[in-house]
């Protein structure tokens, strides 16, 4: 986009959209250019954490609700690292009496580290960009054990790549909680369909369910439903509803 077409489109002036893109740069969401600035697709992966939380964050917490629904009492759960999985960690916080919670998220075992479930924190190398453990300690950790879910975070999501992550031990990490779990569920805004990234950690058909808010382009449904890949779409607006649309493919 160019200064004089935001500055237009804003209503303000054109110093001020030159102050707006240079804080825009610094936090990497953006990359200026001569008269006006571009898109960083880098910058998916330069957000800070926290900031990266409040992204999208009525979508998540919808996602999260119609995840806990996938959860039983007394259930073994796995929950990898994200901002989405995050979502369910804060949602799961008093609604059971007894979860064991196999995880390498720092921030999610925090946040289940007050609801009294019994919690496994995997070690691993740290990730710092999400808080992560991720490596081949993770790897070695979650072989050891079986557990009834998985609920993933993605990166990308494409038809062709299917499920992926900038990060080849990130994957690893992932495809081990994949192997552990009886079904693994996949929690995704829309946004992040149609983005591949480095590593694949599983093509569509290799989970369960896909968990995302109803923004997905049509495309993605029509693929979903011509191959077979089983997803539930939640409201965009769902951080305030109560109920969910579930679509799943036969």
């Amino acid at each position: 986009m160019k200064v004089e077409n935001l500055a237009e489109r804003f209503a303000v002036s054109q110093v001020t959209i030159r102050k707006d893109l240079a804080e825009l740069e610094e936090q990497g969401l953006l990359q200026r250019t001569y008269g006006g600035a571009v898109f960083s697709h880098r910058s998916r992966f330069n957000i800070s954490f926290i900031e990266r939380v409040q992204l999208k964050a009525n979508q998540k917490e919808g996602i999260a609700r119609a995840a806990i629904e996938r959860i039983h009492e007394g259930d073994t759960i796995i929950l990898d690292g994200g901002t989405t999985t995050l979502s369910l960690a804060a949602a799961l916080v008093g609604r059971f009496r007894s979860l064991y919670v196999i995880t390498n998220s720092v921030p999610a075992s925090l946040e289940l580290a007050r609801a009294g479930y019994e919690l496994l924190l995997v070690g691993g190398q740290v990730r710092n960009h999400s808080l992560t453990l991720i490596g081949p300690v993770a790897v070695r950790t979650l072989e050891n054990f079986h557990a009834d879910r998985a609920f993933l975070g993605t990166s990308g999501t494409t038809l062709t790549h299917g499920h992926s992550t900038p990060n080849p031990l990130d994957a690893e990490v992932k495809r081990a909680m994949i192997r552990s779990a009886d079904e693994t569920y996949v929690l995704t805004d829309s946004s992040k369909f149609g983005h591949a990234c480095l590593a694949t950690y599983a093509q569509l058909e290799e989970v369960s369910l896909i968990i995302t808010d109803s923004n997905i382009q049509q495309p993605f449904v029509e693929a979903f439903n011509k191959r077979g890949v089983a997803y539930e779409l939640v409201p965009a607006d769902a951080g305030t509803q109560a109920d969910a649309t579930v679509a799943e493919a036969v």
